[in-house]
C-alpha cells in the first residue's frame, strides 16, 4: 500500500533528523538498544498529534458557528457534513499521522527481544507499545469505517493493518471484525507486561494498569458486549474510583490532566477556535438544568449577546482520553441495556451526587425513579452528552447508538444529516485515497 510505505520512509527520515542521540547503523536505519533508547522512542510515538476529537466535535451536535468569524474555513466543511466537495482549506482528519504511530509502535514490538536493561522497565515499555498501537486501530475504526455490529462485521470493511514493515506487501483493507481481533489481542498482551498501577501526574500520559483497563472498557462497550464492559470497568474502578466532587472543588475541570478523575491524558479535547470562535448549541445548552446542574458554569461562559461558549480551550491541561466519570456511565450504560434498571439508576445516582446540587440531586434522584427503561437509556445518554461535553465523546456516541437526524443551521442555510445517513462515516483522506485507490 503506497500511503503506508510513505509514511514509514517520512517516519523514519523524521527520527534520524530529530534524535541524534540514537545509534545510526547502518545509515538510514534507526537502531536503539537500552530500554531508555526505547522508551525515548515510545515518547515520539506518544507526542505525535492526536487532535482527531477537536475535529469531530465540530462534525457532531454540540456547537453553533458564525460564517463570519475567522478560519472557520477550516471546519465549515465538516460542521455541515460537506464531505463531496470541500474547501481546499478544510482540515483533514488523520490518516498518516494515526499509522505513523503505529509504526513507531510496531518497530518496539518488533524489536523487543532485543532490548537491553531492566526486563520490568522492558516489559512495561512494551506494554504500552502494544496498548498505543491498539488505540490508534480503535480510532481509525471510529472514523472510517462503520460502527461494530456482531452480524456483520465479519464482512463490513474497516481499515489496513500493519504490523510489520514491509516494502514489497500490499496493506488491504481488513475488515471490522479483523482489527477488533487485533485490538483485543493488542490489549491482551498489553494488560500481561504492564506493571505500573496508575502513572503519576505528568506521565498520565502513559499507559498504565488502570488506563488498559478504562481503555478495554470502551471497546468492550462499543462492542456492545455489556457484561464485559461492566467487569472491567468495576476492575478498573477498584484502582481508581476517584470522582471530583462538584461541590466541593471546582478549582479544575474533571477533564483536565491534572484532576483526581484522570486515567490516561493523551489526546488532545479542545483548541483556541473552538474556545474562540464558536459558541454552544442551543441542544446542548438545555440538556443542562441551570442552577443545578454544577457542571454547566465551569463548562461554558456567558457571552455578551446571550450565548455561551466552552471554558475548554488550547490549553495543554486540556488533555483527556479515559477518566474515572466514563467508567460510572459505562456500567450504568451496560446495566440498562441489560435490562437491570435498579442498578443502573442507582450507578447514576452514585454518580449524579458529583455533579447536582443537594436540590438538583434530590430532583435527578426522583426524576431516575419515574423512568420507564427506554426512557432511562435516553437519559444515559443524555447524561453522557452533559458530562463530556466538547471531548471529542459526542460524534461517537450518536453513530455508535441510534444516528440520529441532526439539523445545522449556518449561513442561513439549514443543513440535515438524515437518521443512519451514510455520513456517519467519515470517508478516507484524499492523499490516503490517491496512495491506495483500494480505499
Amino acid at each position: 500500500m503506497k500511503n503506508l510505505k510513505y509514511i514509514y520512509l517520512i517516519f523514519i527520515l523524521t527520527f534520524i533528523a530529530c534524535d541524534d542521540y540514537l545509534d545510526i547503523e547502518p545509515v538510514g536505519q534507526v537502531i536503539p538498544k537500552s530500554v531508555e533508547e526505547y522508551r525515548s522512542f515510545l515518547t515520539s510515538a506518544y507526542s505525535t498529534s492526536k487532535e482527531y476529537k477537536v475535529l469531530t466535535t465540530y462534525r457532531a451536535d454540540e456547537l453553533s458557528l458564525d460564517s463570519n468569524v475567522n478560519g472557520i474555513e477550516q471546519y465549515e466543511d465538516i460542521f455541515i457534513w460537506n464531505d463531496l466537495n470541500p474547501s481546499p482549506l478544510t482540515s483533514a482528519f488523520p490518516y498518516a499521522s494515526l499509522y505513523n504511530t503505529i509504526f513507531y509502535t510496531n518497530h518496539i514490538i518488533n524489536n523487543s527481544e532485543t532490548i537491553e536493561g531492566i526486563q520490568l522497565e522492558k516489559e512495561q515499555l512494551l506494554g504500552e507499545a502494544y496498548a498505543l498501537r491498539a488505540m490508534q486501530y480503535f480510532e481509525l475504526l471510529n472514523m472510517y469505517a462503520k460502527p461494530y455490529n456482531k452480524a456483520t462485521a465479519g464482512v463490513d470493511l474497516g481499515v489496513p493493518i500493519t504490523t510489520e514493515y514491509d516494502s514489497d506487501k500490499n496493506y488491504p483493507v481488513q475488515t471490522i471484525e479483523t482489527v477488533y481481533t487485533l485490538i483485543l489481542n493488542d490489549i491482551e498482551t498489553a494488560e500481561l507486561l504492564i506493571n505500573v498501577e496508575k502513572q503519576e501526574l505528568g506521565y498520565n500520559y502513559r499507559f498504565s494498569k488502570v488506563a488498559i483497563k478504562a481503555f478495554k472498557t470502551r471497546v468492550y462497550l462499543y462492542m456492545q458486549e455489556w457484561q464485559k464492559a461492566i467487569n472491567v470497568a468495576t476492575e478498573a474502578l477498584v484502582i481508581n474510583g476517584d470522582i471530583q466532587d462538584l461541590n466541593s472543588d471546582i478549582s479544575i475541570l474533571p477533564s483536565e490532566y491534572s484532576s483526581v478523575e484522570s486515567i490516561l491524558a493523551l489526546e488532545k479535547i479542545a483548541s483556541f477556535d473552538i474556545a474562540n470562535n464558536t459558541t454552544i448549541s442551543d441542544n446542548l445548552i438545555s440538556s443542562y438544568i441551570q442552577g443545578n446542574d454544577l457542571r454547566f458554569s465551569i463548562y461554558f461562559s456567558e457571552n455578551t449577546d446571550g450565548t455561551y461558549s466552552s471554558n475548554k480551550s488550547a490549553d495543554t491541561k486540556f488533555k483527556c482520553s479515559y477518566r474515572t466519570s466514563e467508567l460510572y456511565l459505562t456500567i450504568a450504560e451496560s446495566l440498562a441495556q441489560l435490562g437491570e434498571d435498579d442498578l443502573a439508576k442507582q450507578k447514576l445516582i452514585e454518580f449524579a451526587k458529583n455533579r447536582y446540587t443537594a436540590l438538583g440531586w434530590e430532583a435527578y434522584k426522583t426524576k431516575l425513579n419515574s423512568l420507564n427503561s427506554a426512557d432511562l437509556l435516553i437519559e444515559v445518554l443524555e447524561e453522557r452528552k452533559r458530562e463530556f461535553a466538547i471531548e471529542g465523546h459526542r460524534w461517537n456516541d450518536l453513530k455508535r447508538t441510534t444516528q440520529p437526524k441532526i439539523k445545522k443551521v449556518f449561513n442561513g442555510v439549514l443543513y440535515v444529516l438524515e437518521q443512519n445517513d451514510s455520513r456517519y462515516v467519515i470517508p478516507f483522506p484524499n492523499d490516503a485515497i490517491i496512495n491506495n485507490p483500494n480505499l
